[in-house]
């Protein structure tokens, strides 16, 4: 018998990784920590998608073991730390360093793992003292200049604060300390404070080998504000990977990677270009999230769940020049209050744009919807495909659909 590839957690992107090594002949076990009823971006997770499903319990590890995984995989966010634990124990071979686990999911411990390196960071401080920011702020010459409150392990923009020159970081603070997490359903005992550095935001998408650091995909991001968070995704676009344009970027990430201990696996790098060079907003070890693995592959022919897979059953990626083959860009759908939807009908119209590829569709009449303010509060993607100028008019055809759509408040 094949051994298993075990995924932890398989929700959001991780939807699709069984599918992936199911096409390779390989089976896949599931870890979970709730019930796989629940709905991962869109696609519902079969439990006949894997040869068992195993909850989250004492004596996990002694329970593989007796599978002989070949690999073990985070499916989401929320199982990086477990998934990273079996695999220290259980495939060792496949591990990232392990003393750097912490720097991996930690906002803070990031900055300080690039700082170590003598890689360009951003200026972070990890505390629950309002004392010890105010000092910090004077130290650092920051009171003139924007900041960015949020919790130390998260994802999504859960509560990620942007705080404008002058403003009150007080109260961001104080909800990072008081709210449980969205992601974990846990309340942060210390807020990570950053300066806020200005410039385009990337996602890098790599997967890593034995070291070696691939590149997936390359994604503008493209959002707005709502209040004090600039964390509205309005639209991400898949670009081509150009040396002239993207070489520093690629290579600072993969300088980033070396120093949180990357070697084998997904990652999701965050990155902001400045006026002074790239900077690592933050990372995930694991796929990024989302039905983002679909949009890839139209865009490009591969993805990560597709590099993971040739790493684990072929011993490295196969293509290792990134191609992107179309243009992609996936649309959110946004909602501007809480409230009831009565109409959702009216999307159904996006079923005759000429560039549409992929509509996910989060919502029906009567469902109660949140006023959107991050990504884990997006109602909707629609992913279109295409050459560049029909895409951009299908945007705006979206965007005028989504102006009727009703939402009465309650």
């Amino acid at each position: 018998m094949n051994r298993p590839i075990v995924i932890v957690d398989p929700l959001s992107s991780g939807v699709e990784l069984a599918s992936t090594f199911m096409d390779r002949g390989v089976s896949c076990i599931a870890i979970t920590f709730n019930p796989l009823e629940r709905m991962g971006f869109g696609t519902k997770v079969k439990e006949s998608d894997f040869m068992a499903v195993i909850p989250n319990q004492p004596g996990l590890e002694d329970i593989l073991r007796k599978y002989n995984p070949l690999a073990i995989i985070p499916g989401t966010e929320s199982g990086v730390e477990l998934a990273e634990q079996l695999t220290k124990n259980l495939t060792p071979n496949f591990s990232n360093a392990p003393e750097k686990s912490i720097h991996r999911q930690h906002k803070a411990y990031m900055q300080k793992a690039l700082t170590d390196a003598g890689v360009p960071a951003i200026k972070t401080l990890d505390t629950s003292s309002e004392i010890e920011v105010e000092k910090w702020i004077k130290d650092n010459d920051l009171d003139k200049k924007p900041l960015i409150v949020k919790p130390p392990i998260s994802a999504g923009s859960d509560k990620v604060f942007h705080i404008t020159v002058g403003g009150d970081w007080r109260v961001a603070f104080n909800r990072v300390l008081t709210e449980p997490s969205k992601i974990t359903g846990q309340v942060s005992k210390t807020a990570v404070v950053q300066e806020q550095v200005i410039g385009t935001e990337y996602a890098i998408g790599t997967v890593s080998c034995n070291g070696e650091h691939y590149l997936s995909h390359i994604i503008k991001y493209n959002k707005s504000s709502s209040e004090e968070r600039e964390t509205i995704f309005d639209h991400v676009e898949f670009l081509p990977f150009d040396e002239k344009k993207f070489g520093e970027l690629f290579d600072y990430t993969k300088i980033a990677l070396d120093s949180l201990g990357f070697r084998w696996g997904a990652a999701h790098n965050e990155i902001m270009v400045t006026k002074d060079g790239p900077r690592l907003i933050e990372t995930g070890a694991r796929m990024l999230g989302g039905p983002t693995v679909g949009f890839s592959r139209e865009a490009s022919g591969s993805s990560q769940a597709d590099k993971l897979a040739e790493i684990y059953l072929d011993g490295d990626v196969q293509t290792k020049i990134f191609n992107l083959k179309k243009t992609v860009i996936p649309v959110f759908l946004r909602s501007s209050r809480n409230g009831i939807v009565s109409n959702a009908e009216v999307f159904d119209e996006v079923k005759n744009l000429p560039t549409l590829f992929e509509s996910h569709i989060w919502f029906r009449n009567g469902d109660i919807v949140k006023k959107t303010e991050d990504y884990l509060t997006s109602i909707g993607i629609i992913a279109l495909s295409g050459d560049r100028d029909s895409v951009c008019r299908d945007y705006e055809i979206i965007r005028e659909i989504e102006s009727r759509l009703v939402i009465t408040e309650h």
